[in-house]
């Protein structure tokens, strides 16, 4: 069975020019200027044309989103294992800087159905360049931070662009992609997205020790800007629905309810009945409920109602969510482990040990998404969930004196955990529900499993600093203060198991 395009055809001549040149008003007679130099416009027709051609163009465009990601995400790990030095550097506590890395996890899972939404009406392309432009400006400012709100501060704005840049490229996977093909270029979107940590861990571990965490970011911001530029050659277009218009008040209100609903989890830690915790829970309690009222009733619901009792949408949805809050919650604990007093280890050091849990991500994706079609999402998504169980459990026991070969051992379990459920699950997600919603679909997905990491994150590390807090402070209560955190991290690998077991089957029809 042929595929239908999900690109909309290519049109060629100089009929093409006023859909192609970008203009602006400009002076008392409003003469229209052009923003982009036509040359440049109409060599990047010439280029995206020749790709188009190509009989293997999705591969082709597959490679450009998977360039960008990587560029984006190599600050990712770096970030993590510099918490130290740079809490140090601006005379803040450690707590202030990780909201330099949960802090964007929030923002994406404020926005991302937004811009999920904005890429499905006014396409995908528009939605991915911006993202890529915001989030190289804002690099270049984290590199120029002067104090820890300043770096913070950065850090979110360029997690704006990376809230556009999430769904656009998984909407382009999933659309360039047959149902039955989703699985195998999910593999390799996972390949990528675990890898470029494990690159940027290797090298920002050596860069963060030589010549400081600035480099880190000031090394990033122009591979960014250079993958805007190469995407912004070749990608085309994506379809748009037709007369849609845009749920503003679904998209404030689900913003409001679910950036509350983190807030409220980022501050358990100062009591479930403070008043900042029970304040945001109010907050997102009527938000939440107002945006079920307003989806219920709207010509054009940011996310179709119906999709949340579909077992081929919710199930893996959930069972992403429960993996990577144990994943990433013991993903920011490691390296604050290790690097504590109780362990001694340092950031190079940590950096190397770490690398292991991206690694068989990024090696095992691939071949979970080949594996997809013989063994079923089901049986995958179920293998990775024990995967990461066996792994918490192992942390939960590791002591100080033991080889760092064992911590690799449990990480890579991890990884490969993460590997073998993730690229099943997204496509899943996919297959489950109609092509024109595939950009706010994912974006939901994303930003469920992004409530689960800032819940992971922060629950865990409650876990920890209220075990330490009630102990005498000796070496051996802060290692049972970690223990208990990963023993947390497991029940949640337990919990995502347990949701694995509740998948369809299968959500892919072999094509005749």
């Amino acid at each position: 069975m042929r595929r239908r395009s999900p690109l909309p055809p290519a049109k060629d001549g100089e009929e093409a020019k006023p859909r192609l040149t970008s203009l602006t008003k400009v002076g008392p007679g409003s003469f229209p200027v052009p923003v982009v130099p036509w040359g440049v416009l109409l060599a990047r027709r010439r280029v995206a044309a020749k790709a188009q051609a190509q009989d293997g163009f999705a591969r082709i465009a597959l490679a450009i989103v998977l360039t960008a990601m990587f560029m984006v995400n190599l600050s990712v790990t770096a970030i993590t294992v510099a918490v130290p030095r740079i809490a140090a550097d601006f005379d803040a506590p450690q707590s202030t800087i990780i909201w330099a890395v949960t802090g964007p996890i929030l923002v994406s899972a404020v926005l991302g159905p937004t811009f999920g939404k904005l890429g499905d009406q006014r396409g995908h392309r528009t939605i991915f360049l911006a993202g890529l432009v915001v989030n190289a400006a804002f690099t270049v400012l984290i590199a120029t931070s002067w104090s820890a709100g300043s770096f913070v501060i950065f850090r979110l704005l360029a997690a704006v662009g990376g809230a556009a840049i999430g769904p656009a490229a998984l909407a382009f996977i999933n659309r360039l992609f047959a149902p039955r093909e989703r699985a195998s270029a999910l593999g390799w979107w996972s390949f990528v997205g675990a890898g470029s940590p494990v690159i940027g861990v290797v090298l920002g571990g050596y860069v963060i020790d030589a010549i400081g965490w600035r480099w880190v970011f000031i090394g990033q911001a122009p591979l960014v800007l250079l993958a805007a530029i190469l995407a912004g050659f070749i990608l085309p277009q994506t379809t748009k629905q037709a007369s849609a218009s845009f749920d503003l008040p679904g998209a404030a209100t689900l913003g409001v309810g679910v950036g509350s609903v983190l807030l409220a989890v980022t501050f358990a830690g100062e009591g479930l009945l403070s008043a900042r915790v029970v304040g945001f829970a109010i907050v997102a309690i009527v938000a939440l409920l107002l945006f079920a009222r307003i989806e219920r009733t709207s010509a054009d619901p940011l996310i179709p109602p119906h999709y949340w009792r579909l077992r081929g949408f919710l199930s893996p949805t959930v069972t992403l969510t429960l993996l990577f809050a144990a994943y990433m919650g013991s993903f920011v604990l490691t390296p604050l482990m290790l690097q504590s007093a109780a362990f001694g280890v340092s950031a190079a050091l940590t950096s190397r040990v770490i690398i292991a849990r991206p690694l068989c991500f990024s090696l095992t994706g691939p071949i979970a998404g080949r594996l997809a079609e013989p063994l079923g999402e089901r049986t995958l998504a179920s293998f990775g969930g024990v995967s990461v169980t066996v792994s918490m459990i192992m942390l939960s026991r590791f002591e100080p004196g033991w080889s760092l070969w064992v911590m690799a051992v449990a990480l890579g379990l991890a990884g490969i955990g993460m590997g073998a459920a993730a690229p099943v699950l997204t496509a899943a997600v996919a297959n489950a529900v109609a092509d024109e919603d595939l950009g706010i679909a994912g974006a939901a997905q994303q930003m469920l499993q992004q409530v689960g990491l800032v819940v992971g994150v922060q629950g865990l590390l409650a876990v920890q600093a209220s075990i330490e807090d009630s102990s005498t402070g000796s070496i051996d209560d802060v290692v049972s203060s970690y223990h208990g955190a990963f023993v947390a991290a497991a029940v949640l690998a337990v919990g995502g198991t347990a949701a694995a077991l509740t998948l369809p089957k299968s959500q892919v029809t072999p094509l005749q």
